[in-house]
């Protein structure tokens, strides 16, 4: 009798630790492929996948991108904003729709690789729609039909290690102007701590950020403007013709305090005939873009968006946006 109790005792237990691993999510990294479409000498290929997330859902607290081969221009990891889902097609357009996609994560670079602070994640909802965007060009080198794969991986934590989450910044200067025969600069500010809401401020620590220019930019820097509308501190600085690394602060995390912001500039060379102004194609337009990742959120998913560009009469005008 009592060999049959304990026989059913542990065959209770047994039941129990299954059902309760089968509703804990192992921590296993999820990986997603992309592909470069067929190169050549001189082809430029923008791909979008569609992808998603893990059925449970995620706590990501590590990315990892690969981008394999010679040419590549960068790789995007996005999802959609609240609202109607707008897939752009497969042969994508040079640029993402940034009103309705957010950047979760974007390398220039073959090797990404990054951390973010013990306690933050990003967060994905079970099966959540997302974008992966790649961005080659073929050089002379390049032969005809040659391919590459990128993959993403992203590694999760466990979510009751969680205590902030991380959202998206994008600083978009769509005002600036690279004249002919000229070395010139852009400079465009963003107060990141406001809600958007009235004067509502709060305090916003950046854990990361990309400068992004094409092929005129050789300077790209960020500085902390103060609450009073001063310069403060150089917070990130790049010099050169390749794109702009990505800088993680995870270990240390610049911290805005309330009713600050950041001042992002771009310096160019342009020794053609040409005017460049703002526009997606690396051959004939030009950016000057601010990528980041901040905490602490609001919500559990969230961006922060910034826009500078001018008016029809040639005034500026500045918008920000919070997105929950």
């Amino acid at each position: 009798m009592r060999s049959s109790a304990l026989l059913a005792a542990l065959l209770a237990l047994g039941l129990s630790a299954a059902a309760f691993a089968a509703a804990t999510p192992k921590l296993k990294p999820t990986a997603l492929t992309a592909g470069s479409g067929k190169l050549g000498p001189g082809v430029e290929i923008l791909t979008c996948f569609h992808k998603k997330a893990p059925p449970h859902g995620m706590e990501i607290g590590r990315i990892k991108v690969s981008m394999p081969g010679s040419g590549g221009h960068h790789v995007i990891l996005a999802r959609p904003f609240p609202g109607t889902l707008e897939w752009p097609p497969r042969d994508c357009p040079l640029t993402l729709n940034y009103d309705k996609w957010e950047s979760i994560v974007q390398t220039q670079h073959p090797d990404f690789d990054w951390q973010l602070p013990p306690g933050v994640a990003i967060n994905l909802a079970p099966k959540q729609p997302l974008l992966i965007q790649t961005h080659y060009l073929g050089n002379n080198s390049t032969k005809k039909g040659t391919k590459y794969t990128t993959k993403t991986e992203l590694f999760p934590i466990d979510p009751k290690t969680v205590t902030a989450h991380a959202g998206a910044l994008f600083l978009n200067d769509r005002s600036m102007v690279v004249p002919p025969h000229s070395e010139s600069t852009t400079t465009s500010r963003c107060t990141i701590t406001s809600t958007g809401e009235g004067d509502q401020t709060r305090e916003v620590k950046i854990i990361g950020i990309t400068g992004h220019y094409h092929f005129r930019g050789h300077q790209f820097d960020a500085y902390r403007v103060n609450a009073d509308g001063s310069r403060g501190e150089l917070l990130y600085e790049y010099k050169g013709f390749d794109q702009p690394p990505f800088q993680g602060y995870s270990d240390n995390p610049i911290v805005l305090h309330p009713g600050e912001g950041v001042e992002w500039t771009c310096a160019y060379t342009n020794n053609s005939d040409k005017t460049y102004t703002f526009g997606p194609n690396a051959a004939t337009q030009e950016h000057c873009i601010l990528f980041g990742q901040y905490y602490p959120t609001d919500t559990t998913q969230e961006a922060i968006t910034c826009l500078h560009d001018k008016n029809p009469d040639g005034t500026d005008v500045s918008s920000i946006h919070v997105v929950h």
